[in-house]
């Protein structure tokens, strides 16, 4: 059985590296593309530098998004002529803190690389942010005009949204992983995931080396051994190499076998599953060694949208809803939907700032208008949310604080209106 794991082990080392390679591409190529346009037109006004990135570089690749790929993982572009940062470019708010790194002395090491290699991308990170507490991978390169140094451009990517895009988590149901990197000349260095698997006398775990232009990054995975998931390690071999063809249609029968069943536990609307599985599956996560979070959705009079536009449109809305949802949180994540009501289970968090991110990103992805049906429909949502780091791992307390702070939430949204109803502010100025 240990050499059957060693070798879906190294498969999944070549798997996970192909694809963290040909993803990171991506950023080499819209950074290359961007000095390319700043060296064609070195006196192009701001405007015309934005409309170059908005146009050219930030749209997502069609081919990708339509397989299913998340390549939104730009978080911001860099301008910085004179190595003056005087443009700073992105479809999200960003912290002034957020590129203060390409000022400070780590910021200077990685410029003067950049001057010496001015034909390559050169990475810094993962860094992380102090105040937004975003992860983010700097990548900079050094711009030259008719053979004089005119500055330099940079790509700042969200590194959790990076993972994402290569569909990595720190533990799925047969492997464990963790990335390791030596953010300044070796000198320090950002984990993500399991840093054990880094240990010299960890002999069940694998590890592969990267470089990311002038970048390395350790990348370790582990396969787990139980007997249920060993005996799914058989099938993925088995379903692999030159024995695809074979067992190809084993696999099939048996996944028809299964697949009544599974439809039993999703909701065919949303694709999402049912509140009886949700707590089956969150019961049978909180007993594993990991810390995991829950969210709580509601959408504020979600009836009177199916009395106002009809059930049909309330159908479409509720798809939206599950459909932004799906592409905040990440592959390993699961959703269930009650009525109005989505819950989601957040798997392997590290910190509590994991959630406040989420929690963040879900309210932002929730708050855009939706257009169905000819309508455009702006709805309000409330957000709870809890985490087995703050609240231990018993489901009823889990449930207790989120729920109590989605009351918090309603009471706040409640309190807002006040503020913008002009009798209310009359009444409590004649007070």
């Amino acid at each position: 059985m240990v050499s059957k794991n060693n070798l879906a082990s190294i498969e999944r080392m070549k798997n996970v590296s192909n694809d963290m390679v040909r993803d990171y591409d991506i950023i080499f190529q819209n950074t290359n593309k961007l000095a390319k346009f700043i060296q064609n037109n070195p006196n192009a006004e701001t405007k015309k530098i934005e409309s170059f990135i908005g146009k050219v570089l930030m749209p997502r690749d069609l081919a990708l998004f339509f397989n299913r790929k998340n390549t939104d993982f730009v978080h911001s572009y860099v301008i910085a002529k004179d190595d003056i940062i005087s443009l700073v470019y992105s479809n999200q708010k960003v912290d002034a803190n957020d590129i203060s790194i390409f000022t400070n002395e780590e910021g200077e090491y990685y410029k003067r690389l950049a001057r010496t290699n001015s034909d390559e991308v050169i990475v810094q990170g993962p860094v992380l942010s102090q105040n937004s507490h975003e992860v983010l991978v700097y990548n900079r390169q050094a711009v030259y005009v008719n053979g004089q140094y005119w500055g330099y451009v940079a790509l700042c990517a969200d590194f959790y949204k990076y993972l994402e895009c290569i569909r990595l988590n720190v533990s799925d149901d047969y492997f464990e992983y963790a990335i390791r990197s030596s953010i300044y000349k070796g000198t320090s260095d950002y984990i993500w995931g399991d840093a054990s698997l880094f240990r010299k006398k960890n002999k069940l775990s694998r590890q592969k080396t990267l470089f990311f232009g002038k970048q390395r990054w350790d990348l370790a995975l582990k396969a787990k051994t139980d007997e249920i998931k060993s005996l799914r390690l058989n099938c993925i071999l088995l379903c692999s190499g030159s024995a695809l063809v074979t067992y190809l249609f084993a696999f099939l029968f048996i996944g028809r076998m299964f697949m009544y069943r599974a439809s039993e536990s999703i909701d065919s609307l949303t694709n999402t599953l049912h509140h009886r599985p949700f707590l089956s599956l969150l019961s049978k996560v909180l007993k594993d060694k990991h810390e995991h979070g829950l969210l709580i959705i509601e959408i504020l009079n979600f009836k009177q949208v199916n009395s106002i536009y009809g059930y049909e449109t309330g159908d479409s809305v509720l798809k939206e809803i599950s459909s932004r949802l799906k592409a905040t949180v990440a592959y390993n994540d699961r959703l269930s939907r009650v009525g109005g009501e989505f819950m989601v289970l957040k798997r392997n968090i590290r910190t509590t700032i994991d959630m406040e991110r989420t929690v963040s990103e879900t309210r932002e992805a929730l708050s855009k208008i939706i257009y169905v049906n000819s309508f455009a429909i702006n709805l309000k949502v409330l957000v709870g949310s809890s985490n087995t780091i703050e609240t231990g791992k018993d489901l009823k307390t889990l449930f207790q604080v989120a729920n109590m702070r989605l009351d918090e939430d309603k009471i706040n949204l409640l309190s807002e209106k006040d503020k913008t109803d002009p009798v209310k502010q009359e009444a409590k100025a004649m007070l």
